[in-house]
């Protein structure tokens, strides 16, 4: 038996407002899923808030009294530090990606693609296509496209991770991306982390940045990821709290079902939580507590009926449904967050 126990999760929120840290992805997996390759008998140590979540999406034990060996958690302790080394965590997982998964990059290039580099550091999954004018650029690194993978138009540099079901269109996705299962992702990405399900469809620039499940970003919305200082970041943690990362390039952490409009600038080191919308252009906060709705007209509070109902039509435009437990898990993180937002609202 495996034992996966989140470890600081204080420090990537808001992405553990509504998840484990354990479901955080790195390279091309998350931990969880790095011990389910190894066993299935794994149990689960969480916040007690999450357990119900956990257990109906993973059908495994949630801290209950079970003995076993502990597995590791995420490979560091902070998101910048992660993301600093995405690139190099996608090269160390795709030798093993490629003895777990047959290739099928010999069919999938369609005639007009183009392949730089060694072939041989190029995977493409079962049902996955690369169409005519798409450039995969493996000469710095490793480049693995899961199943069902459609790329159209793009240029992929490695080390690159596409999940399952992904649609990358009109995009050039820059060493050290890893993008979660069902993306749609076209404009510059580069050394960032999508969950899931995130929505870029346009253009627009995010990089070294994090991005939660359902996040949709507007056509041409932008993180800036360096200041003009070349200095180091701080991260506003929460609203009196400020983080001295020694990073030098850090854009965005998004929580789960945020919206970013269009035009959106998003500043280096910014913090913006989950259920969020921002538009009206212009540079938003560097921190924007969870179910906050405004922009440079003002800010007010999102109201979580109103919240749920977008989510439950952005689900549903993806045949998806908002499972009860998951609905609990954002009621939660509502009630949570409404001193932050008190505050923020106030300033």
């Amino acid at each position: 038996m495996l034992i996966v126990s989140e470890q600081h999760p204080e420090n990537f929120g808001p992405l553990t407002q509504t998840r484990a840290t354990f479901e955080l992805r790195y390279g091309a997996l998350c931990p969880l899923d790095r011990a389910l390759q190894i066993t299935p008998e794994v149990a689960l140590r969480a916040r007690p808030e999450l357990e119900e979540y956990l257990r109906v999406k993973t059908g495994l034990p949630v801290n209950e009294d079970i003995e076993g060996e502990p597995f590791p958690d995420l490979p560091a302790p902070t998101p910048w530090e992660i993301l600093s080394r995405s690139d190099a965590y996608i090269a160390a997982d795709f030798h093993d990606w490629a003895k777990r998964h047959a290739n099928h990059r010999d069919t999938a290039l369609m005639n007009g693609a183009h392949l730089i580099g060694d072939k041989r550091d190029v995977f493409i999954g079962r049902g996955s296509v690369v169409q005519p004018g798409s450039v995969l650029d493996a000469s710095g690194g490793p480049i693995i496209l899961a199943e069902r993978v459609q790329v159209k138009w793009s240029q992929i540099v490695g080390p690159v991770f596409v999940g399952a079901g992904s649609v990358v269109d009109g995009a050039r996705l820059r060493s050290g991306t890893s993008l979660g299962p069902n993306c749609k992702v076209g404009g510059e990405v580069s050394a960032s982390i999508f969950q899931s399900r995130v929505n870029k469809a346009h253009e627009g620039f995010v990089g070294h940045s994090w991005a939660g499940r359902w996040v949709n970003f507007g056509a041409l919305s932008t993180t800036s990821n360096l200041k003009n200082t070349y200095g180091t970041i701080r991260f506003q943690r929460d609203f009196a709290t400020t983080v001295e990362t020694g990073s030098q390039f850090l854009g965005s952490l998004i929580g789960d079902h945020t919206k970013i409009g269009i035009g959106q600038l998003l500043t280096t080191g910014a913090n913006i939580g989950a259920g969020c919308s921002i538009f009206g252009g212009g540079v938003s906060p560097k921190y924007v507590p969870s179910f906050s709705w405004g922009g440079l007209e003002g800010w007010s509070e999102h109201r979580l009926e109103d919240c749920l109902k977008t989510v439950r039509v952005t689900l549903g435009r993806r045949n998806a449904v908002l499972r009860c437990e998951s609905e609990a898990v954002l009621r939660a993180v509502f009630d949570a967050t409404q001193a932050e937002r008190k505050a923020f609202l106030g300033a």
